[in-house]
């Protein structure tokens, strides 16, 4: 992907603060500054969510709602349905998942680190292949680590596949 930074320095903003008291908080705070480090990182709004959806299945690749957190967009892109389809066109949009953790053991490398991977996260990486990555992120560390599916595989000491049921 050319025109998206990968490695961007960790810029974080003194207005975000870390909150590691929860699951969801530190997701959340992982999000923002997974924004802040990757240029051109943005959170989907609904429609911008719908959009990129559409754009992706009328490439013949299914893509869930749910399964990603975030995007990368190229910058000459605009932040439209427009601009979505062609950054997606001409390969220059990347799906993100964040997967986070506050915990200060977890070394650089994210060894040891266990964490969930749902169906639809599963079918839509193996549909998008580089276009789409998980971004690991610690919050007490500052360390992001950006990996597709095939890299995640490679690194995997264990698989235990496991169903979710909700009432």
């Amino acid at each position: 992907m050319s025109g998206i930074p990968i490695d961007a320095q960790l810029l974080i903003a003194d207005e975000i603060q870390i909150d590691n008291s929860s699951n969801k908080r530190t997701a959340r705070t992982a999000t923002l500054l997974i924004m802040r480090q990757l240029e051109h990182c943005y959170e989907p709004s609904n429609e911008e969510r719908s959009a990129i959806c559409i754009a992706f299945v009328r490439k013949g690749k299914p893509v869930y709602g749910k399964a990603f957190d975030l995007f990368q967009m190229a910058a000459q892109y605009p932040r439209s349905a427009a601009g979505i389809e062609m950054a997606i066109q001409h390969g220059e949009l990347r799906l993100l998942e964040v997967k986070s953790t506050g915990r200060a053991k977890i070394d650089e490398e994210f060894s040891g680190y266990f964490f969930s991977l749902s169906t639809a996260e599963l079918l839509v990486a193996q549909a998008l292949g580089d276009l789409y990555q998980f971004a690991f992120y610690n919050t007490t560390t500052k360390t992001l680590k950006l990996h597709t599916l095939n890299e995640i595989y490679k690194k995997a000491k264990g698989v235990y596949p496991t169903w979710s049921i909700r009432f």
